[in-house]
C-alpha cells in the first residue's frame, strides 16, 4: 500500500512538475547592465554605458531599483573626437505589465528619477583650432522611462533587455536621450 502511494505521488510530480515560486516580496538582487546610445555612430568602445543597481521586489511582483551609471559618448569635430561623460544615479519603480503563467517571461514598465554630473570635453572649453565649446559641465536632473523584457534563467538569475529614454531638461547635450541595452540580475537572498 505504501509503495503504491509513493508511486502515485511520483507520477503526479513527474506529469505536473512543481515550479519554484518567483517574484516573492522582499527579494533583493544585484543588477549589472550595459547600454549603447541609440544615436551612436562610432564604435561601441567610444559610446557605451555601464549600470550597477540594487533591486527590491514588492509583494505584487513589481520592484524598486536604486542604481548608478557611467555613460560615455564621443562627437566628431573636424578631425578630433570630443568626449562626453555622464555620471548619474537613479531611483525608480518598475511595474509588471505582462508575465506568462510560469513567470519565466516578463515585461516591465518603469519610471525613475535621475540626477548626475555631465562633463564635456574633459571640462576644457577651448578646442585645438581655437574654437570655444559653449556646452558647460554641471549637474543635471530629470526623469527616465524604461521598457524591459526579462526572462528567468534559473530561480535566482534573470537576463533582460531594455530600452530607456532619459529626459534631462537642463542638459547641455540634449533634453531627450535614448539608449538600449542588456543586463543580468542575481538575487542574493
Amino acid at each position: 500500500m505504501g509503495i503504491r502511494i509513493i508511486t502515485i505521488i511520483g507520477l503526479i510530480l513527474f506529469i505536473n512538475p512543481i515550479h519554484s515560486q518567483r517574484l516573492l516580496g522582499d527579494e533583493i538582487a544585484i543588477q549589472i547592465s550595459s547600454t549603447i546610445p541609440s544615436n551612436a555612430t562610432d564604435a561601441i568602445s567610444e559610446n557605451f554605458s555601464f549600470q550597477l543597481a540594487v533591486t527590491a521586489n514588492t509583494i505584487k511582483g513589481n520592484y524598486w531599483k536604486f542604481g548608478t551609471a557611467y555613460q560615455r559618448k564621443t562627437f566628431d569635430y573636424k578631425n578630433q573626437k570630443l568626449p562626453y561623460d555622464f555620471y548619474n544615479g537613479d531611483i525608480g519603480y518598475f511595474l509588471q505589465a505582462f508575465s506568462n503563467y510560469q513567470k519565466s517571461l516578463l515585461v516591465y514598465i518603469g519610471a525613475s528619477g535621475i540626477a548626475g554630473y555631465q562633463v564635456f570635453n574633459k571640462d576644457q572649453s577651448l578646442l585645438q583650432d581655437g574654437a570655444t565649446l559653449k556646452n558647460t559641465s554641471g549637474f543635471v536632473y530629470g526623469g527616465k522611462a524604461t521598457l524591459s523584457l526579462e526572462t528567468y534563467l534559473s530561480n535566482r538569475w534573470v537576463l533582460f533587455a531594455f530600452s530607456e529614454v532619459n529626459y534631462l531638461p537642463k542638459s547641455g547635450l540634449a533634453e531627450w536621450q535614448s539608449q538600449f541595452g542588456i543586463g543580468t540580475r542575481i538575487f542574493i537572498n
